[in-house]
């Protein structure tokens, strides 16, 4: 048997590969001044991943089915590739863009 361990960088670029594939939605890039928070954290504890995502989506995108859409995208990605059991994926919804460009503006 092979021990190995799969980093936590490593992790972070799968979670942004299973969100590349939905339609409205993607990991949240911060302002050069927030640059220190990541999009993507991970937690490893005895039950389990702990995934903390930050997204941005798109202005009328149905926000919670495009949640639990992400969610389940990220548990199967994470535990496919690497065998580990997903206790959370909790997602922020950092910001809400025109899909046209820039961010969507109130009124």
């Amino acid at each position: 048997m092979v021990d190995y361990e799969v980093s936590d960088h490593a992790l972070e670029a799968l979670v942004a590969y299973a969100l590349e594939g939905l339609e409205g939605l993607r990991p949240f890039a911060p302002p050069q001044v927030l640059k220190r928070q990541r999009p993507v954290r991970l937690e490893r504890t005895g039950e389990g991943l702990v995934v903390e995502v930050w997204v941005a989506v798109d202005y009328g995108q149905v926000i919670p089915e495009l949640a639990e859409k992400a969610q389940r995208a990220v548990a199967e990605a994470l535990y496919l590739a690497t065998g580990e059991r997903v206790k959370a994926v909790n997602l922020t919804v950092a910001q809400v863009q025109d899909p046209r460009g820039g961010h969507a503006q109130a009124g």
